[in-house]
């Protein structure tokens, strides 16, 4: 997110690769789930 305001509204468009990485990190916690949801998994995985 830092680099994304770092480079202004240029972090959102196509032309850089921050833009891309932005785009897919955003997409990965709806799809794959969050840290804390992984974090509640391993526990209960651990506590059977």
């Amino acid at each position: 997110m830092q680099a994304v305001q770092l480079h202004g509204g240029m972090g959102m468009t196509d032309e850089l690769a921050v833009g891309d990485y932005f785009k897919r990190l955003t997409m990965i916690d709806p799809l794959l789930g969050d840290s804390d949801f992984h974090v509640q998994r391993y526990g209960e995985v651990m506590a059977a």
